[in-house]
C-alpha cells in the first residue's frame, strides 16, 4: 500500500514524521510520503497516486478539499482525519472497497488512538459485501448492487453467499457466519445472491453478483538446503501480515536456480500449488518500482532480486506488491496480486 501523511500545524508535522517512521517498517507498506502545508494543491495533484491519505488536520479542511477530487467508491483512495491530540483516528472515505476502515485501525493502533467508523454493516458488527472483497482480494463484478446487498445485511437479512471449495476457509469467519447465508458450491468464484434462480422466467429475480478471486502469487527466493518445515513457516508468517490464510494462494513462484529444492517443491505438492519457475533472464529483464533490490542476490545469480520479482511476472501484467520481501529464516517470501 502506498500511504500519503499531510498535517498542516507544527504538531501535526511531528506526528506525521512519527507516523512514516513506523509505516516504514512495515512488509505491507511499499511507500510513504509526507507532506506539510499546502493540502489543496498537494491533493489536487496527487490525490490517486496512493491509496490512503492520512490527514493531520480539522475534518472539514479534508471535506471542502477533497469533495471536487472524489470519483467513484470503486477507485477513490481511503482518506482517514487524525486529531491533532491523537485521540481519534476517523475513516473518511472509501471505508468498504478502498480500505480505509481498516486502516483507521491500525493508524489508530500505531499512535494509541481510537478509531471512528461510521459504515452501517460494521457498527451492526456484520461484515459488508465490499468489505469481504477488500479484505480477501476479490474483483466485485456487479458493483451497482454492492448498496443493495449492504442494506440487506445492514437490516438483519442474511443474504445467500456461494463459496467455491477453496474459499472454504470462510466458513469459520464469525462476521461471515453472522451476515450471510453460506452455500458451496464447484465454481471457481463466490456469488451472492439475491434472490437468485437458474430460470427468471418462473419468477427468480436473476440478481447475482459475483466476486473473482485476484490472481495472488507467493515468490520465494532461500538459502540452499532450506527444510519443507522452513518453507512453510516462512510463507504462513508472510501471510500473516495480510491476515489470509495458505488457501487464498494461487500460486508459489522461484527462479530456475532454485527449481531442485526439494523444500519448495514438497510445500508446493503438499498445497496443490503450482510451482512457476521463472529463469534469470526474465528476471534481468523485469523493472517494478516496488522492487527492493539485493547486492547479495546481484553478487550471486546477476540479478537484483528473486522473490519480489518473481511474484510481480507470475500475477500478471500490472500486478502489485501487496507483501514486499520479507525473510524467516533462510527462506524470503514477497506476495503480489494482479489487478483484476
Amino acid at each position: 500500500m502506498r500511504f500519503a501523511i499531510i498535517s498542516v500545524t507544527k504538531e501535526g508535522s511531528t506526528i506525521a514524521s512519527e507516523m512514516a517512521q513506523v509505516l516504514k517498517n512495515d512488509p505491507t507498506v511499499m511507500k510513504v510520503d509526507v507532506f506539510h502545508k499546502n493540502v489543496k494543491d498537494t491533493l489536487k495533484s496527487s490525490f490517486y497516486d496512493y491509496d490512503c491519505w492520512v490527514a493531520i488536520m480539522a475534518t472539514g479542511i479534508m471535506v471542502r478539499t477533497i469533495c471536487p477530487l472524489i470519483k467513484s467508491k470503486l477507485t477513490d483512495p481511503a482518506v482517514l482525519v487524525v486529531s491533532e491530540n491523537k485521540k481519534h483516528v476517523i475513516s473518511l472515505l472509501s471505508g468498504h472497497l478502498g480500505g480505509a476502515n481498516h486502516f483507521s485501525i491500525k493508524i489508530a493502533g500505531l499512535i494509541g488512538a481510537v478509531p471512528v467508523i461510521t459504515t452501517a454493516t460494521d457498527l451492526k458488527g456484520k461484515l459488508g459485501i465490499d468489505t469481504l472483497a477488500y479484505q480477501y482480494w476479490l474483483q466485485v463484478e456487479q458493483p451497482h448492487l454492492i448498496k443493495e446487498v449492504n442494506q440487506l445485511i445492514a437490516d438483519d437479512v442474511k443474504v445467500e453467499l456461494y463459496l467455491p471449495k477453496r474459499f472454504q476457509f470462510l466458513t469459520n469467519h464469525p462476521l461471515i457466519n453472522r451476515s450471510y447465508q453460506i452455500q458451496t458450491w464447484d465454481e471457481s468464484f463466490l456469488r451472492v445472491s439475491l434472490f437468485c434462480n437458474d430460470f427468471p422466467s418462473e419468477g427468480g429475480s436473476n440478481k447475482c453478483l459475483d466476486l473473482h478471486p485476484k490472481r495472488m502469487v507467493a515468490g520465494l527466493g532461500s538459502k540452499k538446503g532450506v527444510t519443507v518445515d522452513q518453507v512453510f513457516f516462512a510463507i504462513r508468517s508472510a501471510l500473516q501480515h495480510l491476515h489470509l490464510p495458505f488457501e487464498r494462494l494461487d500460486a508459489l513462484a522461484t527462479a530456475d536456480v532454485k527449481k531442485d529444492e526439494e523444500g519448495i517443491i514438497t510445500v508446493a505438492s503438499q498445497s496443490n500449488l503450482p510451482l512457476e519457475i521463472l529463469s534469470l533472464n526474465e528476471i534481468a529483464g523485469f523493472e517494478n518500482v516496488d522492487c527492493t533490490p539485493s547486492n547479495l542476490v546481484k553478487r550471486e545469480f546477476g540479478v537484483p532480486g528473486v522473490s519480489e520479482p518473481v511474484a510481480l511476472i507470475r500475477a500478471g501484467k500490472q500486478s502489485r506488491l501487496v507483501l514486499k520481501k520479507s525473510a524467516y529464516n533462510g527462506v524470503t517470501v514477497a506476495i503480489a496480486v494482479s489487478r483484476d
